[in-house]
């Protein structure tokens, strides 16, 4: 799927180049999304860093406008 980031968002996600969690900036823009086997909604920024999020943290984001769902 593809979402939109409406503003610059700070947030947590998981980097292959240093194998660990960290804060990384997902500037305003287009984004690629999936689903995880777990059952996350994984949004990629670079090939070499993804955020993961909940349905619920996932529809909260939505609910308040920083994400917008652009094709499921």
């Amino acid at each position: 799927m593809r979402i939109e980031i409406t503003k610059g968002l700070v947030l947590s996600a998981y980097t292959t180049t240093r194998n660990s969690l960290t804060e990384i900036l997902f500037p305003a823009g287009e984004y690629l999304a999936n689903l995880t086997p777990e059952g996350k909604i994984e949004i990629l920024n670079t090939g070499a860093s993804k955020a993961q999020f909940s349905f619920s943290q996932f529809r909260e984001k939505l609910s308040l406008g920083e994400f917008v769902l652009i094709e499921a």
